[in-house]
Order: C-alpha cells, then sequence, then structure tokens
C-alpha cells in the first residue's frame, strides 16, 4: 500500500492506496502546532489499519527543500514544522522510501491527468487557501525549474503604491491580498460568511489580474482553480473572467475553470507521482 499526507494551514489528511489504484478514504484532522511526525505516524497507522506501506507520498506547502525532503520555513504552520526532515522521520519509521512534492503541485498533477485540465498539453492550477500556491503540468509531468515555485507571492499591489505587507516580508503579494486569512483580515469574515459583492469582486479582480500575468509568461492551455476559498467560486468568478478578458489583449484567453477533484486533489496527485517516481 502507498500512504498518503496532504499537509495544510488548517488541516492534515491521510489516506492509503494500492499502487495504480485509488485511495480510500481520508482521515482528517486538524494541523498540529507540536510533535507533528508524531502526528503524521499516528494518522497512517490509522489509515493503513495493520498493512505495510511500500511508499509514503505527501503534499507539503512550500517552501520546501525537494531533495531533502525538508520543510524549509512554511508561513503558515507552527515553528515545529520549519525544517522537518519528512523524509527521515517517516521513512525511518515505516521502513519505506518517501516523496515530497509540493501541494499545488500535486493538485496541479491531479487536475491535468484527471480533473478539469484533462485533454489540455499545459495546465496552470491555481490553489487559494490558508495559502496560495501555483502548479504548472505540461504533457501530463509536472514543471519543475531551480526551486519551490511561490506563485502566492508574486506582486500584484507593490510597496510604493501602498501594497499591504506580507508575512513573507514583501509587499502586495497575492497571498496577502485573497487567501483565506486575507480576506478574513480585510473584510472582517471569513470567505465562508462574507456575502457582500464588493468585496468578492476585488477577489475577482486580483485573482484575474494575477491569472493574466502568469498567462502572459507561460501561455498556458487551460487554467484550474482549487482550495477552500473557492468554495465560494461563484461570487468571484465574474470579475475575475473580465479581469482576464481586459488585461490579456495579445493571446487567446485560455479556459479558467474550477477544478473538479474536490478538496482531495492533492492526495491524487501524491500518488500519481508516487507511482512515477516509484515505479
Amino acid at each position: 500500500m502507498i500512504g498518503l499526507i496532504d499537509i495544510g494551514g488548517t488541516k492534515l489528511l491521510a489516506s492509503v492506496a494500492p499502487r495504480g489504484g485509488t485511495h480510500g478514504p481520508a482521515l482528517r484532522r486538524a494541523t498540529p502546532r507540536e510533535n507533528p511526525i508524531a502526528t503524521l505516524i499516528d494518522m497512517l497507522d490509522e489509515v493503513r489499519d495493520g498493512r505495510s506501506l511500500s511508499a509514503i507520498a505527501m503534499a507539503v506547502p512550500g517552501p520546501f527543500d525537494r531533495g531533502g525532503r525538508r520543510l524549509v520555513d512554511p508561513r503558515n504552520l507552527s515553528s515545529a514544522w520549519w525544517d522537518l526532515d519528512l523524509g527521515q522521520g517517516l521513512g525511518e519509521h515505516f521502513d519505506c522510501p518517501v516523496v515530497v512534492e509540493n501541494d499545488a503541485n500535486c493538485a496541479a498533477l491531479a487536475e491535468a491527468r484527471h480533473g478539469a485540465g484533462r485533454g489540455h498539453r499545459c495546465v496552470v492550477y491555481f490553489t487559494i487557501s490558508t495559502g496560495i500556491g501555483i502548479g504548472t503540468v505540461r504533457d501530463s509531468q509536472l514543471v519543475i525549474n531551480r526551486h519551490d515555485t511561490e506563485g502566492g507571492h508574486m506582486v500584484v499591489w507593490p510597496r510604493w503604491l501602498d501594497g499591504p505587507k506580507c508575512q513573507c516580508g514583501a509587499y502586495g503579494c497575492l497571498e496577502t491580498l485573497v487567501s483565506g486569512p486575507a480576506i478574513a483580515r480585510r473584510f472582517g469574515k471569513p470567505a465562508s460568511q462574507l456575502e457582500d459583492p464588493a468585496a468578492w469582486d476585488e477577489v475577482g479582480r486580483w485573482l484575474g489580474l494575477a491569472v493574466a500575468n502568469t498567462v502572459s509568461v507561460i501561455d498556458p492551455d487551460a487554467v484550474v482553480f482549487g482550495g477552500g476559498v473557492c468554495h465560494q467560486w461563484s461570487r468571484f468568478e465574474a470579475a475575475l473572467h473580465q479581469t482576464v478578458a481586459e488585461s490579456l489583449l495579445l493571446q487567446p484567453v485560455p479556459p479558467v475553470v474550477l477544478g473538479s477533484l474536490g478538496d482531495d486533489r492533492n492526495l491524487v496527485g501524491a500518488l500519481s507521482l508516487v507511482d512515477t517516481v516509484a515505479g
């Protein structure tokens, strides 16, 4: 069996799947502030139900060290997670290889191969949740360059125009404007409770600007959205599409759609990744 883990800013998911198969029901827990490795071991023990694991695949927030399978300083998690060696902690306990990948990349891979991006040669995926991440898939393979991508920290409202400071230290990052915590901070209510059309139009415009910038550089065949904030997709979709249409004048506007795989997409992508890497 393959053990699957998705580490989010507020929740953890764990499941198992046979190699080449589909994963079972996902166990969900709140993301702990202390003893993360012990929590992950306990969750995997519960879902594997005595069965041995031949590999573990993990979707993790950035930034992280891919080669070292180590979280670097994920700002949406407590310091107990920083510089955490997931490969050693879990690999030694379960005596199996551990594959670690950025959560947005896992979701991108899942949606490109099995979801809303299926059939498109190049897919860009945006996850809008506790943090914001972007992943790119071309010809069903992840596009991985020098380091972990940090699309949520593209600057869309610069400091010299009084853009707000982001927790990364820069000013006007996309994540500090439209992530889940940013929406709650800026509009006084969490996304699940926010009903103000003007607020959602602003969210849509910022996301539309980010899409336009990304398409200008990458020129994908499709853009797919997911993450907790996107449960409110219908509230900001129109403003997003309008901004993209007004901003992209030299390239055809690609389809910009909501993902189809739900909140388990990171587990689906992680399983696809370990099948590819671990063979």
